[in-house]
């Protein structure tokens, strides 16, 4: 029921005659802010807890304000508080573990949620949560295990579904199609409001993997998405789009770019407010289509790359690469040397990309993997992954044993021209011109000869600040990389 004012007259009443009663001070917090008032729910909650600490309810209300500004960091303060209180409540240990996943603390995270599985064995949420945290976690196995235990409880409860989805992808295909189409045949649009809106953001997106993560990009705090499933679309549903004051098409990876439907092909032909990354640019990018996109810049090397299916294996690059389409992450890349193991591997992996191996190992033994973001067209440093195995990617690289490791990437971060020289940010720059994507990035190596070795280069690519005082070191770049796509954002409402 809508609180009213005459609610609020009644409990100023109680306190005006009895100003230190605290559950009255918790009733008027919860009113305030089921009244949309988080702020001033907070302080009442405040007030309530200085005159009871022990008050469960102050906690809550005051863990519920701080996720509806998107305080997850505070929220679970709050309900650590809440917790140590009552310790084995299912519905605080869900809450508990859904603001940890919030602020990336995954392993406390699935700790608190197993917990709260085993205190509500029928929450559906509970196991839905759980499952999305495993997800992220990179254990797929009980993953999907749980995620199948949520439908076993609520069949339509759309979160399983979409892991799902996205778990059974490569492996069973089918399957997963009947997951997306249960996630979104009858809903495409999702709107997100902000803590405190200041503008509004329209972001297409497909239903599979091959987003751009936005988090970071536009938080929350003040910008409203409104994501919307495109592949889904009903025939004139981009007539029917609530309002909003700008387009990022969120799709980043070409080769998971779906036929568009009408109602999204005739948004992206004729924009109604500016759109960022129009697909037609972000299509150009996909591995096997990149050296073609790149050809003719100086101080660069893109490997010949071919798309190959199982039964159709190409007489092209050897020794390769093979990645599974739409892998990211080095998820299912392997190094093969002839045609036989090609053929095995396809038989595995499914539709994949090959791409010539060329070995970029420095002359100290170590593989590095530069990265660097495009905002607007600029190259930016973003990380430095320093890895003895040839398959380098930053969170298996080990650099968080390292020292020496983390300050030379600290040094590329700081100056990446002393490490690239004049000609390699040349080749960068060059690059983000060819791309032509207001927001991109691309990875590479360093050859002995000075040219710039591409892995890759799209829209695909995370940027994120760093909470591990190791790689606070990362910030400051991180800072410049999100301050110059919010530039680029007034500028382009401006």
């Amino acid at each position: 029921m809508p609180t009213t004012t005459a609610d609020f007259a009644f409990y100023q009443d109680i306190l005006a005659r009895d100003p230190g009663c605290a559950p009255v001070r918790a009733q008027l917090a919860a009113a305030l802010l089921a009244a949309g008032e988080a702020d001033a729910a907070i302080a009442a909650a405040d007030q309530a807890l200085t005159a009871d600490p022990a008050l469960i309810q102050g906690w809550l209300v005051r863990a519920e304000a701080h996720k509806r500004l998107h305080g997850y960091a505070a929220a679970a303060a709050d309900l650590e508080h809440a917790n140590a209180l009552a310790p084995g409540r299912a519905s605080i240990l869900l809450a508990l573990g859904t603001a940890y996943a919030e602020v990336d603390r995954l392993a406390e995270a699935e700790a608190c949620l197993h917990r709260a599985v085993a205190c509500d064995p029928a929450s559906a949420a509970a196991s839905a949560s759980l499952g999305s945290v495993l997800v992220r976690r990179g254990r797929f196995v009980p993953a999907e295990a749980e995620c199948r235990r949520t439908l076993t409880l609520a069949p339509d409860l759309r979160a399983a579904h979409q892991n799902l989805a996205g778990l059974l992808a490569a492996t069973r295909p089918e399957e997963a199609h009947a997951h997306r189409d249960a996630a979104y045949r009858d809903q495409q649009v999702f709107i997100e409001p902000a803590a405190r809106p200041e503008r509004t953001v329209l972001v297409p997106t497909v239903a599979d993997i091959g987003n751009i993560p936005l988090r970071h990009l536009l938080p929350r705090s003040r910008t409203t998405l409104i994501r919307w499933y495109v592949g889904y679309a009903t025939p004139d549903q981009d007539r029917a789009l609530p309002e909003y004051d700008l387009i990022f098409n969120a799709i980043g990876d070409a080769d998971q770019m779906p036929v568009l439907p009408p109602a999204a092909a005739r948004l992206f032909a004729h924009p109604p407010r500016p759109l960022l990354n129009p697909p037609d640019r972000v299509a150009r990018t996909g591995r096997a289509d990149l050296p073609g996109l790149l050809a003719g810049i100086p101080g660069i090397l893109v490997p010949e790359a071919v798309r190959a299916a199982p039964g159709a294996v190409p007489t092209g690059p050897l020794p390769g690469l093979v990645r599974p389409i739409g892998a990211h992450g080095g998820d299912g890349v392997r190094r093969l040397e002839t045609p036989a193991a090609l053929a095995a591997a396809l038989a595995e992996t499914g539709p994949a990309t090959l791409t010539r191996f060329v070995d970029s190992r420095g002359a100290d033994g170590w593989y590095r993997k530069y990265r660097a973001i495009f905002v607007d067209r600029e190259p930016f440093a973003y990380h430095l992954a320093i890895a003895r195995n040839w398959l380098v990617h930053y969170w298996t690289a080990g650099m968080e044993q390292d020292a020496a490791r983390r300050a030379e990437e600290a040094r590329f971060l700081a100056d990446p021209a002393a490490v690239l020289g004049a000609a390699g940010m040349e080749a960068l720059a060059a690059i983000g011109a060819r791309l032509d994507l207001d927001f991109a990035g691309i990875d590479f190596a360093m050859l002995p000869d000075g040219r710039l070795l591409v892995f890759e280069a799209n829209a695909t690519m995370l940027v994120h600040p760093e909470d591990d005082a190791d790689f606070a070191y990362r910030n400051p770049a991180v800072a410049s990389i999100l301050d110059a796509f919010e530039a680029m954002v007034a500028g382009r409402l401006a």
